[in-house]
């Protein structure tokens, strides 16, 4: 955990770097010494830390895990560093190391503070994180993860869905750190209104969510989620006046007894 939040800023750094297809030495200096990431056209070619070269790909990776364990880490790009002695055997793509250290560091986070930082929120892939992906080598799980978020994904959801699992979750929550997955936003108005006034006249529950009547438990509880996709407050932002966030918030409280409703007829 501790190594997470110089690991995000570190990989955010060489997601820019591989999208600019940038060439130079990123420096990162810390408390526990220095190392250099020589870059050419957004291949890592080489990597030098405290003077120890990394010749493999795991090596780089481990040399870096201990890096970012450094306090007050801090990255410059340089200029391209001239030397041959510290290249690595093959390149590697910026945007794939940075993959590989944001896996690492989140490997042995605990689920709770994973599930506690994304939330309750509808999550899709944004257009960095279909850059990240692009052509990457993902896990098994890490590919469900990502058809999941293409298509618009409730974050509890996810642990449950085809595939993928809590490895899954992780891969989630480790996009949403480097900004390859946010929570949607934007609810829909006219929903919103809609619902307010079937609330006002005291609907029924199978009216307030849209079901027919003879709808079962299962039939409420998909309908509820929804529903909560488009109306739940968070999706409608920070900038919306106070009162419609209270609407929403009542009418999602609605919504959530009416389910309760017929769950336990």
């Amino acid at each position: 955990m501790r190594a997470l939040p110089s690991a995000t800023v570190l990989c955010r750094v060489l997601l820019g770097l591989d999208r600019a297809r940038a060439t130079g030495t990123l420096h990162l200096r810390g408390e526990g010494g220095t190392a250099m990431l020589s870059l050419e056209e957004s291949q890592v070619v080489g990597g030098n830390i405290d003077r120890r070269v990394a010749s493999s790909h795991r090596q780089l990776l481990q040399s870096l895990m201990q890096v970012l364990q450094w306090e007050g880490l801090v990255l410059r790009l340089g200029e391209a560093h001239g030397a041959e002695w510290w290249r690595l055997r093959d390149p590697l793509a910026a945007r794939t190391l940075a993959l590989q250290v944001m896996r690492a560091a989140v490997a042995d986070v605990d689920v709770g503070a994973v599930r506690s930082d994304l939330g309750g929120g509808t999550y899709h892939l944004t257009e960095a994180g279909e850059a990240l992906v692009l052509g990457a080598e993902l896990r098994p799980e890490e590919t469900a993860a990502v058809f999941w978020l293409r298509r618009g994904v409730l974050a509890e959801d996810i642990p449950t869905l085809p595939g993928c699992g809590l490895r899954g979750y992780r891969f989630a929550w480790m996009l949403k750190l480097l900004r390859g997955a946010a929570p949607k936003t934007g609810g829909s108005y006219p929903l919103l209104l809609r619902k307010r006034r079937e609330v006002r006249r005291q609907a029924s529950a199978r009216v307030l969510l849209d079901l027919p009547e003879g709808a079962g438990g299962r039939d409420a509880r998909q309908a509820l989620r929804k529903l909560v996709r488009d109306l739940h407050p968070d999706r409608f932002g920070d900038s919306v006046p106070p009162a419609l966030r209270r609407a929403s918030g009542e009418i999602v409280t609605a919504l959530v007894n009416a389910e309760a409703t017929i769950a336990s007829e």
